[in-house]
C-alpha cells in the first residue's frame, strides 16, 4: 500500500492536479455536513438524498470527460492541422509564449469550455422519471390556463402554434403535444386528438387485459361513439387509491367536456378512458 502511495504521489497525474484532488473530498464533506444541518434543523423540509446526488455528480462529470475525449478525437482526426498547433505549439512550448498571447489563449479556451459544457449537460432533459417529473410540474403550473375567446388566448395560441395547428383549432391535442415537446420527447406533435391513439404507442386499451404499469406524462384518449373516433385527449397524473385516473388536460371544463374553456384536473373512471400511449420512454 506504501508503495502504491508513493508511486500515486510521484506520478505526474499527482503533481498536476494535486490541488484538484485535494479539493474535490473536501467539496464532498462539506456539501455532506450541510446536508447533515438542514436534515436536524428542518426535519420536515424536503431535503437531497446525499448519496443520490453524488451519483448524479460524479456521473456528470463521468460524462464530461468522456465528451471532452471523444472531442478531443474528433480533432485530432477532423482537423490534424488544428490539432497539431495546439498540441506542439501551445501546450508543449506554453511557458515561452507572452502574456497577452496567453491571455488570448485562455479567453478563447473558457468560452469553449463553457459552449461544451452546456451543449453536455443540456442535451438530454434527463431520465424517463426526471422527464415525467418535470413534465407533472409543469402541467400543474398551466392549470391556470384559460381562453379568452373560444379556443383562442396566449397560452392557448401558444400551443397551437408549437404543433404548427392553425388558430382557433379544438387544443387538447396541441397542450399534449406542445409540452411533450418542450421536453424533447418525440410524439405526434399535433392539435388532432386521434394521432395519441396509434397503435405503435399504445400500451392500455379499455375492455383489454392490461397487465403494464400505468405511469404520470402517459396519455389518455377518450372515444365519442356521435365522432366515431377519439375526440379528446389529455395526461395522466397518477392513480388514485380508489382506481380512478387522475388527469390533467386541456381544452376541457369543470363538467369534462371536451369543448371546454381551459386546462383542468380531472378525476376520471378507468371505464371512461379509451387508451393510454406512452411517449416518455
Amino acid at each position: 500500500m506504501k508503495k502504491l502511495w508513493l508511486k500515486i504521489k510521484n506520478s505526474d497525474f499527482y503533481k498536476t492536479y494535486k490541488e484538484e484532488l485535494i479539493v474535490v473530498p473536501i467539496l464532498i464533506l462539506v456539501f455532506y455536513f450541510f446536508n447533515y444541518i438542514l436534515i436536524t434543523w428542518f426535519p420536515n423540509t424536503a431535503t437531497f438524498d446525499f448519496f443520490s446526488e453524488l451519483e448524479t455528480i460524479v456521473s456528470k462529470i463521468v460524462l464530461f470527460v468522456i465528451s471532452l475525449w471523444v472531442a478531443h478525437l474528433a480533432l485530432r482526426i477532423s482537423f490534424p492541422g488544428i490539432y497539431k498547433f495546439l498540441h506542439e505549439q501551445v501546450y508543449h512550448n506554453f511557458e515561452s509564449i507572452s502574456t497577452d498571447r496567453k491571455i488570448d489563449y485562455a479567453v478563447k479556451f473558457i468560452l469553449v469550455f463553457i459552449l461544451a459544457s452546456a451543449l453536455v449537460f443540456s442535451a438530454k432533459a434527463g431520465t424517463p422519471a426526471e422527464v415525467r417529473a418535470k413534465l407533472v410540474e409543469s402541467i400543474n403550473s398551466q392549470l391556470y390556463v384559460r381562453e379568452v375567446r373560444p379556443n383562442r388566448g396566449p397560452m392557448v395560441d401558444k400551443y397551437l402554434k408549437e404543433v404548427k395547428a392553425p388558430l382557433g383549432s379544438a387544443w387538447c391535442g396541441a397542450f399534449v403535444g406542445a409540452n411533450l415537446n418542450w421536453l424533447d420527447v418525440k410524439n405526434p406533435s399535433s392539435a388532432y386528438s386521434p394521432n395519441y391513439a396509434r397503435t405503435k404507442d399504445i400500451i392500455w386499451k379499455l375492455k383489454k387485459i392490461n397487465k403494464v404499469e400505468l405511469l404520470s406524462g402517459d396519455v389518455v384518449t377518450y372515444y365519442y361513439s356521435n365522432l366515431g373516433r377519439v375526440g379528446h385527449v389529455g395526461f395522466l397524473e397518477k392513480i388514485d387509491n380508489d382506481g380512478y385516473f387522475i388527469t390533467i388536460e386541456g381544452n376541457t371544463n369543470g363538467a369534462g367536456g371536451r369543448e371546454g374553456d381551459g386546462v383542468y384536473k380531472k378525476k376520471r373512471s378507468p371505464s371512461k378512458v379509451y387508451t393510454v400511449s406512452r411517449y416518455i420512454k
